[in-house]
């Protein structure tokens, strides 16, 4: 029965496919012919990527996939139905042109970089669409997918990075959490600089998950390098963003060692190679904001000859700039450095229910009150928050990362520019949804989510119940070294009796501090 269902479909899908060939658009036809391979490697990627212990996320994913094609043919419709257009036509009109003049042999592939390899921000966006264009061909709707697509695989990243690097993550939710959130689902998922970014954070993130918690450094490191470079060519800005949060969280590193995936004691850390990893980060970060300072280098006109634009000139021209259109508002001033912290949560979160001035920020309103709401919710996890970021490295690189972009964000004054450029920071806002509550941070091993059910100490109390049943009286009179060494550890030992469950810890040892607080 299932296989003629299969054939049924497939039959359906190839009329269909005939039938738009010759009354639809290209359009129309090269999207349907786009959707069904990318299905496949999309199915094929997140079997590679989520497996072992996190192959039952994939289900998860799976809808994720679909989520973000829907998300594409919204943003489609949204760009060009309501709005008549935006900046991905240019990308497209730019692409179709360079990729035409490829096939003719007019220029060879590399030239369709209007300005090199050497190109950033918007020039680059156009050289690397009609890069793609090679490969897929000229139809809008395919672009928009295969943007989507690349986006996806970002997003797929976060996921793993934040199972991989922090022990006791609520898993399922904070997967997902990142496949069905409007930000993500929305705003990167059409051509352009969002969807490239999404894919290059999203892999050095990954990246750095390994390096805090894979002994091999150079493969890690190659990962975060490469997703740092195509990311710098796009927006140069984001990279000094996670440069600087990658240095308190190798400090973390550095000090308490690689945390261990099953909630056991971290691991001790290469000194001699954290070392160099930290000073190649100090100089990426020192170039990379020479760069970032030159990419948002304001009009010539309001400088004055031989000037130089600082941070404050910057911050000033970029919100002159976005508060020209609409949904404008007044962003926080960040001029005393005591009102930071106001001012990267007061606009991380905005905008407010209150705030929403018209049906184009329903979205984002919306998401944000479900956001502050499940704050208030996972108070327990919030509290744990600060505590977390002097324990986990990745941790740390979150929490320092999101707070910048809070600051940097406070440029922006307009809600639009605001929302699109916040989903790439978003992956972080989730975070501290699903990190493990303040209730359950006593000293015992987190077992893997899929393993969890209820609490893990009076699961494990149970199984001692049981075990104990048939064991000598003599075990219930003593500890062996190894028992004993093993609650030392946080762990519950399985020859521990009822009798040792109900009473405490065993004769001849005196009750610690950190057996009642962990």
């Amino acid at each position: 029965m299932q296989q003629r269902a299969i054939v049924a479909a497939g039959v359906a899908y190839v009329l269909f496919l005939g039938w738009s060939m010759t009354n639809a658009t290209y359009d129309v036809w090269g999207l349907l012919v786009a959707i069904p391979p990318y299905m496949l490697l999309g199915i094929l990627f997140v079997r590679r990527v989520f497996r072992g212990e996190l192959a039952f996320l994939r289900t998860i994913i799976y809808v994720g996939l679909v989520v973000k094609l829907l998300g594409s043919a919204a943003r489609y419709w949204i760009g060009f139905d309501v709005y008549g257009g935006f900046d991905a036509l240019r990308y497209h009109d730019y692409a179709v042109k360079a990729s035409t003049d490829v096939w003719a042999g007019t220029i060879n592939p590399l030239e369709v970089f209007p300005a090199g390899l050497t190109a950033i921000g918007t020039q680059f966006t156009e050289g690397a669409t009609g890069f793609i264009y090679l490969f897929i061909g000229t139809s809008l709707m395919s672009g928009f997918v295969a943007f989507s697509f690349l986006s996806f695989i970002g997003t797929c990243f976060f996921i793993k990075a934040g199972c991989t690097a922090v022990p006791g993550l609520a898993q399922r939710k904070y997967a997902w959490l990142c496949v069905l959130a409007p930000s993500m689902m929305y705003w990167p998922s059409s051509i352009g600089k969002e969807a490239l970014m999404m894919f290059a954070l999203g892999t050095a993130t990954y990246g750095l998950a390994l390096l805090f918690t894979k002994p091999a450094a150079v493969a890690p490191a190659v990962v975060v390098i490469g997703g740092l470079i195509l990311a710098a060519m796009i927006r140069p800005h984001f990279v000094g963003m996670w440069l600087a949060g990658i240095f308190p969280a190798l400090l973390v590193a550095f000090a308490r060692g690689r945390p261990n995936a099953d909630g056991g004691p971290p691991r001790k850390v290469d000194r001699l190679v954290m070392v160099p990893i930290i000073v190649v980060a100090a100089i990426g970060l020192i170039v990379v904001a020479q760069i970032a300072v030159r990419y948002l280098q304001p009009s010539d006109h309001l400088l004055e000859d031989g000037q130089t634009a600082g941070i404050t000139d910057i911050i000033e021209e970029t919100g002159r700039r976005t508060e020209q259109a609409g949904s404008a508002f007044e962003p926080p001033s960040i001029s005393n450095p005591t009102m930071w912290p106001y001012a990267s949560v007061r606009t991380l979160t905005r905008p407010l229910p209150f705030e929403v001035r018209g049906a184009a920020q329903l979205m984002a309103g919306g998401e944000m009150a479900i956001f502050l709401l499940m704050c208030a919710y996972s108070w327990r996890r919030l509290l744990n928050v600060p505590k977390l970021i002097l324990q986990y490295p990745y941790v740390a690189f979150a929490m320092t990362t999101l707070f910048l972009g809070g600051l940097a964000y406070t440029s922006f004054a307009n809600y639009a520019v605001l929302a699109r450029q916040r989903s790439l920071v978003f992956p972080f806002m989730l975070l501290i949804l699903c990190v493990p509550p303040i209730r359950s941070l006593r000293r015992q091993p987190v077992l893997p989510e899929r393993h969890r059910s209820g609490d893990v100490w009076a699961a494990r109390a149970d199984e001692a119940i049981f075990a104990g049943s048939n064991e000598s009286d003599d075990q219930n009179s003593s500890m062996s070294p190894s028992d004993t060494a093993q609650f030392d550890r946080g762990g519950m030992p399985r020859s521990v009796t009822a009798r040792h469950v109900s009473t405490g810890p065993p004769p001849g040892r005196k009750l610690k501090p950190e057996d009642i607080w962990g």
